[in-house]
């Protein structure tokens, strides 16, 4: 027996050659995905950079509308107290400069008080006069109370 070099028959080279392609083809196919993963998660952070820089954006210029506003983020310091007496006040006109304010406690349902106070906070927008007559001021007055 000798140890000598015996050549490839056909079907070896060729066996070798098509593990030399499905091993490319892995190494392909794993660089696509890591492409696509790179890009999806490029993708999420930018998007979620944005939406922070719109959100931080908006609370510091103060764009939040008052319906979402917590009490805690109020800026007055009425509600500041509701988490301790759980009481409510509710304020409305009632002619001239004078509102009725009318305090409630959210734990019994019941009212607590009231009283008659100036209207001082309440920003009341004024429409222009009319020239139209009597009627339609009376007509206009009516939705405003």
């Amino acid at each position: 027996m000798s140890n000598e070099y015996q050549p490839l028959t056909a079907l070896d080279r060729a066996r070798i050659a098509y593990e030399e392609m499905v091993r490319r083809q892995q190494a392909v196919a794993t660089a696509r995905q890591l492409r696509g993963r790179k890009r999806k998660i490029r993708a999420a952070i930018v998007c979620g950079g944005i939406a922070v820089l719109l959100i931080a954006c908006t609370i510091h210029y103060d764009l939040v509308p008052t319906s979402l506003r917590s009490g805690i983020l109020s800026r007055n310091g009425t509600d500041a107290d509701f988490g301790t007496t759980r009481t409510g006040q509710v304020r409305t006109y009632v002619k001239g400069n004078t509102c009725q304010e009318l305090q409630f406690n959210n734990v019994s349902g019941g009212y607590v008080g009231g009283a008659f106070v100036p209207c001082d906070t309440v920003l009341r927008k004024e429409a222009p006069p009319s020239t139209s007559g009597q009627r339609v001021n009376s007509i206009r007055d009516s939705f405003t109370r």
